[in-house]
């Protein structure tokens, strides 16, 4: 497992996370999966996303990198949707 550097953006702290599943596929024998977590204060508590941010197999990836820039792309879409309310 591996942590991202952290990244802000419009005001929130991002922090990923990429960790390896158990999750076969194309011959492959190491995934990953990203996952993220978004706080107003980087001392603070992170709060993950909701279950409904995750979308099972597409976060699956061949690559620590992969995961971890897929999850910073899911946190910012969800910073997105709160600022739309």
């Amino acid at each position: 497992m591996s942590d991202g550097a952290g990244d802000f953006y419009k005001g929130y702290y991002i922090r990923t996370v990429a960790r390896p599943v158990n999750h076969p596929r194309d011959g492959m024998t190491v995934l990953f999966e990203g996952l993220a977590t978004i706080s107003l204060d980087p001392a603070a508590q992170f709060h993950a996303l909701p279950a409904e941010q995750h979308l099972g197999d597409d976060q699956v990836f061949g690559t620590e990198f992969e995961a971890h820039r897929y999850a910073e792309r899911a946190a910012k879409r969800y910073i997105d949707k709160l600022e739309r309310g």
